[in-house]
């Protein structure tokens, strides 16, 4: 699945739907945003692929899903604003993989 925003803004996810295993957002001079709070996830991890060029990608999430942010930020940057989990998910649970790469851009992940 992909959400692309060029010289504009695009939102994901804003009724019940099916991600799949993985899950490109791309925003190019503008603003990209994926909800993820009624997604059906499949069990196991979902990739998220989150490029920011002079752009910004927001990421809601559920409380109940953890989340791992990892990536490259060269003149921009990326944010987890989310409360820390109480305990580790069990090993089979659905989880979240981000990796947010920006240039002159960011991604902020928020629930």
């Amino acid at each position: 699945m992909k959400n692309v925003a060029i010289f504009g803004g695009s939102k994901l996810g804003q009724s019940p739907w099916r991600p799949g295993r993985k899950v490109w957002s791309i925003a190019l001079l503008g603003g990209s945003e994926i909800d993820f709070r009624q997604a059906e996830l499949q069990e196991d991890v979902t990739q998220v692929v989150a490029i920011s060029i002079f752009g910004g990608n927001k990421i809601i999430v559920p409380k109940d899903i953890p989340v791992t942010l990892s990536g490259l930020s060269l003149f921009g940057g990326r944010e987890m604003k989310r409360s820390p989990a109480k305990e580790a998910p069990p090993a089979s649970a659905k989880a979240l993989h981000i990796n947010a790469i920006s240039i002159f851009g960011g991604c902020t992940v928020t629930e």
